[in-house]
Formats: C-alpha cells, structure tokens, sequence
C-alpha cells in the first residue's frame, strides 16, 4: 500500500489529454492503483478514459460533497484534483473532510479562491501587490463618460471566456452592459497574450513558471500555443503566485502584454489550465511533480525544466462508446 496512489478528477469533462498525462506520470513513478473521473454527465470523454468512473450529482446542489466523500473512502483515493472554476470554492471549504479519509484535495485555500472567482475581486488584489492590470471603470465612471474606447465587457464571475464583449461604440458598451450578467467593464489593453502555469509545491513554495502565448483561443481554450521563456513575464507571474495566501499546486495566471511593452496581469484560476498539456510536454511536468509532493518525495530543481520555442496544435479527436443495450 505504501506505493500506492489512487487519484480521483471531478468535473473530468473534456480533460482527456491533461488525463492521460497523469497515467504517464503514475507508469513513469512505478506506482500502483488506479486513476478515477467524476462527472455530472456519462457524455464526458474524459468520463470514459479512465480506470473507473462515477456519476456524482451537480457541483451546485448539496449532495456533491457526501458523494465525492464516498467516492473517496470507497477507492481509497489518494488525491482529488479539481479541474473547473465551479468547484474549487466547495471542494477548498471542506478540503478537511476529506483529509480525515485520507484524501489530499489539490487546492488552494478560499482566500485564493475568492481572489480568482470575481474580476473585481482580482483587479483590487493586483493594485494592493502593485502589479499592473487593466483598469475597471465603475457605474459612475461609465454615467460620466470617464473611459476610452474600446472598452472589454465581462461577467465579474465568469470563466473560460464566456459572455466576453469587446465594445467598440457608446451603444455597444450600454447594450452589453446589460446582456452581460453581472457585467464589469475593463480597460482594452491591444496585444499579445500569455497564460502562465506557475507550479507550487505543499508548502506554498513557487517552484516553476511557464509562459504560454495564446496563438488561438476556441471556446474559451487555447487551441493553439507556444512556449516562450520571457524573464519579466516569469518574474512578474512568480510576483503574484508569491503573493497569494494559501497557494497550492498549478496556479494559471493570464496577462496581455501591450504593444508599448508592457505587462498586464488579467486573470487568476487556481487550477490546471485548459492549454497545461503543452507546458508538460515541454518538460514541466507537473502531474508528476503532484504525484512526488504527494508520495513525499523531493521534486528537485525544476525552475529550468522545460524547453523554449515548443509549439501545440490542437485538432479534435473523439471518444467512442457503445451503449448498453444497443
């Protein structure tokens, strides 16, 4: 038992490669047991890669919790990795529930949660870390024509790209204003953007920044991506990550780095990023950087591990799965 690590992913979704990544990382480290998704729905393809599978009820309704805990005590899971927005908050507030069955949740702590999941929440962190980010124009800013077109309209508690509006006139900002849900409206910084996927070991401890510069983004994940090495970029992600209380695990940062040069840190999501299999495959590996911390051992220096210029083109692939009964 003393080698064994079985790993349980909620909200598997579409998460296969990032998936598949463990079971390399599992092979590579000789460990036994097994690698377990959850999810609301069978259709999931991540669903259906792994050992086992188990439909658990919706992240928002209050048997969640009871039932990852059983999911838990019943495989002997080791690990449970989060992988959407949507949970994080619920599975770090009960982060100790599942430590009494020994089961270590890959989270942050809420306070770091609570800094991602509101806009508003990480543009106030940014400014008090004097890390330079986009301004936010409030309610009266906007009744007194106090900004500058273009302007970017979003959900203050949105993620994967959902319901974002570039608005280019005073009609289109007052139009999404409204259709946005609890819309913020943010300052149109023109340039490139990176997501960073920044590594923290168990004891907070930021141990490897990996910038990505988003080349295409499909449905709120970036589809396709390169690796570049930039030191500010890197000292700026590792700024944030260091700044955060309660940092665990794979933290992904977004910035925008404007055309005069400089570097704007948008967004935090505690968690792995759609777009992490191209930073593994440079050589930051990071499922099995998890999978030492967790097994107690020593990960080493893996601040240089990955390779500059490593470019993913992602194209769609499919699960097939034959129905019972038909």
């Amino acid at each position: 038992m003393k080698n064994t690590c079985n790993i349980l992913f909620t909200s598997a979704g579409r998460r296969v490669s990032l998936i598949r990544h463990f079971f390399r990382a599992h092979r590579e480290l000789h460990l036994d047991g097994r690698i377990c998704s959850a999810d609301a729905s069978d259709r999931s393809p991540a669903f259906h890669i792994a050992d086992a599978s188990f439909l658990v009820p919706r992240v928002d309704t209050a048997g969640y919790i009871p039932r990852l805990l059983e999911i838990c005590s019943q495989e002997r899971i080791r690990i449970v990795i989060p992988l959407i927005d949507t949970e994080l908050k619920v599975l770090a507030e009960n982060r100790h529930c599942f430590a009494a069955i020994g089961a270590q949740v890959m989270v942050s702590d809420p306070g770091v949660i609570a800094i991602g999941m509101h806009k508003t929440e990480t543009h106030a962190f940014f400014k008090s870390n004097n890390i330079d980010t986009p301004a936010v124009y409030s309610a009266e800013d906007i009744e007194h024509s106090r900004y500058r077109l273009p302007l970017m309209v979003k959900p203050n508690d949105g993620s994967a790209s959902k319901m974002v509006f570039k608005a280019e006139t005073d009609e289109q900002l007052k139009f999404f204003r409204h259709y946005v849900p609890n819309a913020i409206v943010q300052e149109f910084i023109e340039g490139d953007e990176y997501t960073l996927d920044v590594f923290v070991d168990l004891n907070g401890r930021v141990r490897c920044v990996v910038p990505r510069l988003r080349i295409e983004v499909r449905a709120g994940e970036v589809s396709k991506g390169l690796i570049v090495k930039n030191d500010r970029i890197i000292g700026i992600g590792r700024k944030v990550v260091e700044s955060l209380p309660g940092a665990r695990g794979c933290i992904t940062l977004q910035c925008i780095v404007s055309r005069q040069g400089l570097i704007k840190m948008v967004e935090i999501n505690p968690r792995f990023g759609g777009g992490a299999p191209l930073t593994i495959e440079a050589g930051a590996d990071m499922p099995k950087w998890v999978l030492q911390m967790v097994m107690g051992q020593e990960i080493g220096d893996v601040e240089h591990a990955y390779r500059d210029g490593l470019m993913m083109l992602r194209y769609d692939d499919a699960i097939f799965v034959q129905r019972p009964g038909h």
